[in-house]
């Protein structure tokens, strides 16, 4: 038995029981969020998100608390990843499950309280099993969208109040990867880097507030125009204050303020985009959802899709279907050593200066584009997406960044929910980092690593087995995991990930 003792030990027992207390009141509010929970695209009538399994139950068991919640402007959501992992080359071939429950509660204040145009927001997660990281040898690019450190954590929980119809203002726990420098079609990949971004997550205190890590900040958002609106947000700039965040801020209940700003700003312009209203005299005829796609349609009974209200046919060409650009800029307001001096200090140079900079910043620009409309559902298709991304090589790791890939949609037979793509991205090295590098295999060890580039390329299938049920084979090829780390090798990996939203 061990005792209870004073000093260090004590304050040790503290900290542990001080952890659990966390981490069980976490999983309790989670089970209770299961209950009471939502996505912001459920519908308002019986509270259940546009897609979802529940759809094909009947509603689901929960059929009616869910509708009367929905009427009060409370909505749940339950959403669960699972993936298998194996891979060959890396560092050394392994194989993996890793999965994720999420648990999302959306509120419309006003039709609760009536508090006038104000919103509540609430996720969290349960991670477990293992991600392929290490048998890969530690890429700049996490393989998985959903791999974390296990553990029960939330993630976002905020309040937005809009101000009429053009300003609105977030604050709270905020995820940045929730609204900046994402991508529409990118989303649609299984690979992090087409969320968050390889040069933020290595560049950034933790990789910033992004997932699994949400910090304390404020976001307004500014609608210029139909078409244009302004985003910008400030957070606290370390999720965590530590070195390994995940761990020591295990339950994402830390709340920290005490970190210098991360200041982000970030305009979005969207043209060519659908009504969503059937108010509109020129909206399109609603898509057909009949899976057959015989080439013998009669059009004569079945209307085409796409072609509007007063007869004429919706724009095809690719100038006039719907796209966005963003355009951003970050900056930093805590100190970041610079590379060089870092990576000399990192290998036993002990009489180099160290070189520290009092703040960091970077800019960036992404688009994404649908380029065909099919002609049975102009929503379906095929949409493409880039984005790319900089900052100063003397106290970044990455000092560029680039990625792409294309996403087709409503194109298999009989089969008009599947959906498949293909994507790549590279980031380099920054100069600073590797001229460092080539001084040590000068100096100390010719054998020594000089670090370059990271690249990956993904391809993906996914199956609507119904509708909230999707089936995703995977399969990835990276070049220079590490970006060049000794004893690693290009490496060919994959995954099944299936997806359930309740």
């Amino acid at each position: 038995m061990t005792r209870l003792q004073s000093g260090p030990g004590a304050r040790s027992s503290a900290h542990l029981r001080a952890a659990t207390i966390r981490t069980a009141c976490l999983a309790a509010a989670l089970l209770i969020a299961v209950f009471i929970a939502s996505t912001a695209r459920a519908d308002d009538k019986d509270g259940l998100p546009d897609a979802s399994v529940a759809t094909s139950l009947n509603g689901g068991p929960d059929k009616e608390f869910r509708a009367d919640l929905a009427k009060k402007g409370i909505t749940y959501g339950v959403d669960y990843v699972g993936e298998g992992w194996g891979n060959s080359g890396g560092a050394y071939q392994g194989a993996t499950y890793l999965g994720r429950l999420e648990v999302s509660v959306v509120a419309d204040l006003e039709k609760l309280w009536g508090a006038k145009d104000l919103k509540f927001h609430v996720n969290g997660y349960q991670i477990h099993g293992e991600g392929l990281e290490k048998y890969l040898g530690g890429p700049l690019m996490t393989i998985s969208s959903i791999e974390a450190l296990p553990s029960s954590r939330l993630f976002e929980i905020w309040l937005e109040q809009d101000f009429g119809e053009h300003v609105s203002l977030r604050a709270g726990q905020l995820g940045i990867d929730s609204e900046f420098f994402v991508s529409e079609t990118a989303a649609n990949f299984v690979n992090a880097t087409f969320g968050w971004a390889a040069i933020w997550a290595n560049d950034l205190p933790n990789g910033a507030n992004a997932y699994p890590l949400a910090t304390p900040g404020v976001r307004m958002k500014v609608d210029l125009s139909d078409n244009l609106a302004f985003l910008a947000a400030v957070y606290n700039g370390d999720p965590a204050g530590c070195v390994d965040g995940q761990r020591c801020n295990r339950n994402g209940t830390d709340f920290r303020m005490q970190s210098p700003p991360l200041v982000i700003q970030e305009f979005q312009y969207k043209y060519n985009q659908r009504a969503k209203s059937g108010d509109d005299a020129n909206e399109t005829v609603k898509p057909d959802t009949d899976d057959d796609d015989d080439d013998d349609d009669d059009d004569s009974v079945q209307p085409e899709v796409g072609r509007k209200k007063n007869g004429h046919h919706a724009p095809t060409d690719v100038l006039s279907l719907p796209g966005t650009f963003k355009i951003g800029a970050w900056q930093h307001y805590g100190r970041f050593d610079g590379v060089y001096s870092a990576t000399l200090l990192d290998n036993g140079y002990d009489d180099v200066r160290r070189q520290r900079f009092k703040r960091d910043f970077g800019f960036y620009g992404v688009i994404d584009q649908q380029i065909y409309a099919h002609r049975h559902d102009p929503a379906k298709g095929v949409s493409v997406f880039a984005r790319v991304a900089g900052a100063p090589s003397d106290r970044n790791l990455i000092d560029f960044y680039i990625d792409g890939g294309v996403f087709f949609s409503g194109f298999v037979k009989h089969r008009a929910y599947d959906s498949f793509g293909a994507a790549f991205a590279f980031c380099q090295i920054s100069g600073d980092a590797q001229a460092a590098d080539r001084y040590i295999a000068n100096t100390l060890d010719s054998a020594y690593a000089i670090r370059n580039f990271e690249a990956a390329a993904e391809l993906f299938y996914r199956f609507q087995v119904v509708s909230g049920f999707y089936i995703q084979p995977d399969i990835q090829y990276m070049w220079n995991p590490g970006a060049n780390v000794a004893g690693n090798s290009d490496a060919l990996y994959g995954s099944v990930r299936f997806s359930i939203s309740y």
